[in-house]
């Protein structure tokens, strides 16, 4: 308690509590604008940490963090494009919101299931990191790959109407991750000489196309997102608070959601990603009303949310306490603390508690922050959704264009997105899910490494995935979740057949 008290004083100084105020809005601004991203703003921090004592630098750099993925939200749910790639999830409950002319509520709900994530997430590092620190190192390569196969098929089996397209689709998408040099041999693949491929397919243009330009072409048609027959009055202060109130009406699914991304996000190398739309597939199994999910749900969107959220503190822990990130974004704190000459790891975190305690505290304070920050500034965005779609098409447009450009300053990713929004059109035209067909190619990166580094280890013995425990709960959870469509199917017949 004492180490917990002394991290609370030493961010109650005006210049911490400046960093963190200028890093929630940094993060803000970031993850409302489509094509930006964590990673990239922090990327360009790094220049300036150099200057910069180390955990006020990482004090700023988490405030960014967690603004960011709370800020990510609110183009997912206008406009069906994501702030961050973790965001994706959002879209699934938040559009379909957004078109029923209840864009306020959906805002409110998802600011709501963000401060609980980053609350519950917050708390739960500061209780269980030195515990979890240890227990991530238990995954190895068979684990890892069992872990993104279960998330793979769990998104697949359970945002669809069909389980048969959503696993198609996760497999195209596992084919789209497959584009690009070959880990061990070193062959390209796919690439028909492109050299922007030759990394694989860059992710935010992939985003782009999938979720904005390619809604683009179902939105030519219309005259806003929001037909004229729902007035934009459901947009004002009110409606965001009645959104914020109904996402607490899930208060289980909120708890369960966020646990569920600490505990992915702890595993190094999944990320919030995962964790939002394994959160999503596992909320929707158990809800009362799974149909309803797909149509626009406060269930659905505070489990992907929460999750999102609740995921960061996760992905600080390894990197504190083991040196291993848990995500692509916290590669950058452990880089800050190595250009000043601190390693982290298990020494350091236990010579360093009250500054690691400071941390945490900080995912806690910027998410009440970046909630009410966002609750304001949202008040003046939820208005775009009633533009005329001649004014708002093109300022869509230009948001896809200038994102997937700056994202790497390469003209050909403009055509990779393009060649995805095609792609996604035809997918949508089929029924087939999206989410699954992103996230298929999110976890190619991990299945296919982790699969060859399994058998390189065992000795080509395939036995290695089926005789250790948690490979044997995972295939458990993977059955579960093949068999939950036909089980929620068979529920909601008999309950149409009792009414």
């Amino acid at each position: 308690m004492s180490n917990f008290i002394l991290g609370l004083q030493s961010l109650f100084e005006w210049h911490m509590l400046l960093y963190i105020l200028i890093g929630t809005l940094v993060g803000l601004f970031v993850g409302a604008v489509p094509g930006l991203n964590d990673t990239n703003i922090l990327t360009l921090f790094l220049s300036f940490a150099v200057f910069m004592d180390p955990f006020p630098a990482i004090i700023l750099m988490t405030a960014v963090f967690i603004a960011c993925q709370t800020a990510g939200s609110i183009p997912a749910i206008l406009i069906n494009i994501p702030g961050t790639p973790s965001t994706a999830a959002s879209t699934l409950e938040g559009y379909p919101m957004t078109k029923k002319g209840m864009a306020g509520q959906a805002l409110g709900c998802s600011f709501a299931s963000s401060f609980s994530g980053s609350v519950l997430g917050g708390i739960m590092a500061l209780i269980l990191a030195p515990i979890l620190g240890k227990y991530a190192l238990s995954f190895g390569p068979p684990e890892m790959f069992m872990l993104a196969l279960f998330g793979m098929t769990a998104v697949a089996s359970l945002t669809g109407n069909s389980i048969g397209k959503g696993l198609l689709a996760a497999a195209l998408g596992l084919l789209a991750g497959t584009i690009g040099t070959d880990y061990f041999v070193g062959v390209n693949r796919s690439t028909f000489g492109v050299l922007e491929l030759y990394g694989g397919v860059p992710q935010v243009p992939l985003l782009l196309g999938l979720f904005g330009v390619s809604e683009l072409y179902s939105l030519i048609r219309k005259k806003s997102i929001v037909s004229s027959d729902r007035s934009a009055a459901h947009t004002d202060v009110a409606s965001q608070w009645q959104g914020f109130k109904s996402a607490f009406r899930f208060r289980f699914t909120m708890l369960f959601s966020s646990v569920i991304g600490f505990v992915i996000g702890v595993i190094p190398g999944t990320g919030a990603t995962i964790a939002s739309f394994t959160s999503y597939g596992l909320a929707r199994s158990v809800s009362k009303a799974p149909q309803e999910f797909g149509k626009g749900c406060y269930e659905g969107l505070v489990a992907t949310d929460a999750a999102n959220n609740g995921s960061v503190p996760g992905s600080i822990v390894p990197a504190l306490t083991l040196g291993i990130p848990g995500s692509g974004t916290t590669v950058l704190f452990i880089s800050v603390f190595m250009m000043h000459g601190l390693t982290p790891g298990p020494s350091f975190f236990s010579s360093h508690i009250v500054e690691s305690n400071a941390i945490f505290i900080t995912v806690v304070l910027v998410g009440a922050i970046a909630t009410l920050a966002g609750m304001l500034a949202s008040r003046y965005m939820i208005k775009i959704v009633s533009l005329p779609i001649y004014v708002l098409g093109p300022v869509i447009a230009s948001f896809c264009l200038l994102g997937a450009y700056i994202c790497r300053g390469k003209v050909n990713d403009i055509y990779i997105m393009l060649a995805f929004s095609v792609l996604a059109f035809f997918l949508k035209k089929f029924h087939y899910p999206l989410p699954a067909f992103l996230l298929g190619d999110i976890l190619g990166s991990i299945i296919e490494p982790n699969f060859f580094r399994s058998l390189s280890i065992s000795n080509n013995d395939y036995s290695v995935f089926f005789t250790r425990p948690i490979c044997i709960a995972l295939w458990l959870m993977i059955a579960a979740t093949l068999l939950m469509p036909a089980y929620i199917n068979l529920r909601n017949a008999r309950r149409q057949a009792a009414k």
